[in-house]
């Protein structure tokens, strides 16, 4: 009854789809912070290119499970049968509507959490040599594999529902419901702040579009007051150094949460697992995220987000209406 007499935003944004991925980006991103004005506004531009609203419906279920996960576990599940409900090839308010009413759920609550993908990431470093564990980091693992064990043996009509929608989460449905024996903290620290650039937050530019793929190959190989990035690559020489500064990055922009619940532990892990993916060690990880958020913090990483983004789109921009207006259907 409250999807169904929900109005819907009004109609605000333009974009070219070849800009697709800088808006998905801002999308998740803008609701990983809480900022629900933000992401109406980005949501608006599907009107634009309702072809996409088929994998729109798709990131949403991987933000519910990504960015919400355990701090409200029935709305992350809710999300994902929304999903295998509305008609997502369907235009118009048939799946515009519903998209903006699971956003604003998504936005107002006080706790979002991450420890979903905290887990998905032991889950991927199990293939490889793990660097040396404590005691509680194998119990960490351990329960991480028992219960994946348990839901794919499973013949729980909710744990089979989990199974057979896990694909539609990138792999992270089926972690609902688990928890650690470990008590969960939640982070107060406030998320690092935003500009406007090109009328999409800076933080959409993040390695995973082609603008933030360019910054960080600009970062690696020396930009003028972040020379300290340049040194340690070509003091400490990795492969992927780009990944690795990209994975840095959204460790202390892109993946940061308003009202965060954490296991400390889960994170401590998650955490030492990159820095040995990159051959590194936690030491000079933690130099690496030194040098990262000092460059953030001065506006280096913006400045030549801007210079990326003038070379890609010249005096390009979206089209905007009042972002405060709504129209009632």
């Amino acid at each position: 009854m409250e999807m169904h007499n929900y109005h819907v935003p009004m109609h605000r944004r333009m974009i070219d789809n070849g800009r697709k991925w800088e808006l998905v980006s801002a999308f998740q991103k803008s609701i990983r912070r809480g900022q629900k004005e933000v992401a109406l506004g980005v949501v608006s531009a599907l009107e634009s290119m309702p072809q996409e609203y088929a994998y729109f419906w798709r990131r949403l279920c991987v933000i519910a499970c990504e960015d919400v996960g355990p701090a409200d576990d029935v709305l992350s599940s809710f999300v994902v049968a929304c999903s295998t409900v509305f008609r997502r090839k369907k235009t118009g308010t048939d799946n515009y509507r519903p998209i903006c009413f699971l956003v604003e759920k998504m936005c107002d609550l006080p706790t979002r959490s991450r420890i979903y993908c905290g887990y998905a990431a032991v889950e991927m470093a199990l293939k490889d040599e793990l660097p040396e564990l404590s005691h509680q980091d194998r119990a960490i693992i351990s329960s991480i594999t028992q219960h994946k064990v348990f839901v794919r043996a499973s013949e729980n009509p909710w744990l089979t529902w989990l199974r057979k929608n896990d694909w539609r989460t990138e792999g992270l449905l089926k972690f609902v419901g688990l928890r650690l024996p470990l008590g969960m903290t939640q982070i107060d620290m406030p998320v690092p702040p935003s500009k406007t650039l090109y009328d999409l937050p800076s933080y959409a530019y993040d390695m995973h579009t082609r603008v933030g793929l360019n910054v960080v190959e600009r970062l690696v190989r020396g930009v003028a007051g972040a020379e300290g990035i340049r040194d340690f690559f070509q003091k400490n020489r990795i492969r992927n150094a780009h990944r690795a500064l990209g994975e840095m990055l959204f460790t202390v922009e892109g993946g940061r949460v308003k009202g965060e619940l954490i296991y400390e532990p889960l994170s401590s892990l998650e955490q030492r697992l990159y820095a040995h993916q990159f051959g590194l060690s936690s030491e000079k990880w933690a130099s690496l995220r030194t040098q990262m958020e000092q460059a953030l913090q001065e506006g280096i990483v913006d400045r030549v987000r801007e210079e990326v983004l003038m070379q890609y789109y010249g005096q390009q921009k979206l089209q905007l209406i009042a972002p405060d207006e709504r129209a009632i259907s």
